[in-house]
C-alpha cells in the first residue's frame, strides 16, 4: 500500500476519533458550541503556522471571495455533521455524510459541465437506494439526525467543488482557515443565544476536537500532495467502518440490519464512483 493511501486511512481514523468527542460534547452543550470551538482551536493553530511562514491569514486578495464561499459552505456542512452526531449513531451520520461524492457527481454536471456516464448514474441511483434504506428504520421516515447527515454531505460536496477552483492557487492552510473563521462567525450568535456553560472536562474535549480535526486535515492534505487525488480519495471511505467500530466501543452503538444494508450499499457505491474517477483521471491526456 502506498504512503499516500496510508496517510488517508490514518486521516480518516483521526477524524473518526475526533467525532467520538463531538458526540460526547454535543450531548452536553449542543452542536453550536462544539462547532464554534472546533473553528476557534483550528483557527489558532493554522493562524500560528501561517504567521510563522509569513503567509496571509485570509489568503491572497484575488481568492478571498472564493475562500469566503468555501468557508461558509464547509462550515454549514460541519454544523450539520455535528448535529447528525448528536441525533443519530456515528455509523449513520458518517455513512450519510460520505454521500458527498454522489452530490459532487450530480452537481458537477451543471456547475462544471462534466459528463455523467451510465455507470456513474447507476452508482448514484444505487447510493440513493442505500440512503432510503437508512432513512426507513424505526425512528420514523425522516429523522432529524439522518437528514442532517445527508445535507452535510450536500454542503460538503459544494465546498469541495469550490476547492477545485482554489487548488494550486492558494495556500492549503488558508483554505482550511477560511472554514474555521466561517464556523466561528456562523455559530457565534446561535451559541450565545443557547449558551450552556461547559464543565472543564467538556472544554478539554472540545479543544481535542479542534486539535484532532486540524491534524486530520493536514494528514489528508499531505496524502493529496503525495499522490493523485483520484488514487487516494477512495481510501477516505474507511471512515465509515471506523465510525461503526468506534460507535460500538464508545457508545455501544450497532446499526440495525436495514441500516447495515444501507451503509454497505452506500460504501460500495461511493468506492465505485472513486474508482471510476481514478480511471477517468488515468485516461485524461497529460497537461
Amino acid at each position: 500500500m502506498s504512503r499516500g493511501a496510508l496517510l488517508m486511512i490514518l486521516s480518516s481514523l483521526v477524524f473518526s476519533i475526533s467525532y467520538v468527542f463531538v458526540k460526547r460534547v454535543t450531548q452536553t452543550v449542543g452542536f453550536w458550541e462544539a462547532a464554534f470551538m472546533r473553528g476557534l482551536v483550528g483557527w489558532i493553530i493554522l493562524s500560528t503556522l501561517l504567521i510563522s511562514r509569513k503567509k496571509p491569514l485570509l489568503g491572497t486578495r484575488q481568492n478571498r471571495l472564493r475562500l469566503a464561499l468555501r468557508g461558509a459552505l464547509g462550515a454549514i456542512a460541519m454544523v450539520l455533521y455535528f448535529l447528525a452526531f448528536q441525533k443519530t449513531s456515528m455509523a449513520n451520520a458518517s455513512s450519510l455524510h460520505f454521500t458527498h461524492p454522489l452530490f459532487t457527481t450530480v452537481l458537477a454536471v451543471p456547475l462544471l459541465g462534466e459528463r455523467v456516464t451510465g455507470r456513474k448514474l447507476g452508482l448514484v441511483i444505487l447510493a440513493l437506494f442505500g440512503v432510503m434504506i437508512i432513512f426507513r428504520p424505526d425512528r420514523g421516515f425522516f429523522s432529524m439526525g439522518s437528514l442532517a447527515g445527508l445535507f452535510s454531505g450536500l454542503f460538503a460536496s459544494l465546498a469541495y467543488l469550490t476547492i477545485r477552483s482554489l487548488t494550486g492557487r492558494e495556500e492549503p492552510g488558508a483554505i482550511i482557515n477560511a472554514l474555521c473563521l466561517a464556523a466561528m462567525i456562523i455559530c457565534a450568535p446561535f451559541m450565545i443565544a443557547g449558551w450552556i456553560t461547559p464543565t472543564p472536562l467538556v472544554v478539554l474535549e472540545m479543544v481535542l476536537v479542534g486539535i484532532l480535526t486540524t491534524v486530520a486535515q493536514f494528514l489528508m492534505t499531505h496524502a493529496y500532495k503525495l499522490e493523485e487525488a483520484s488514487s487516494v480519495a477512495g481510501y477516505s471511505f474507511v471512515a465509515i467502518f471506523w465510525a461503526i467500530l468506534l460507535g460500538k466501543v464508545a457508545f455501544g452503538e450497532l446499526p440495525s440490519l436495514p441500516e447495515s444494508v444501507g451503509i454497505v450499499i452506500i460504501f460500495v457505491s461511493m468506492v465505485g464512483l472513486a474508482l471510476l474517477r481514478r480511471r477517468d483521471a488515468a485516461r485524461a491526456p497529460a497537461g
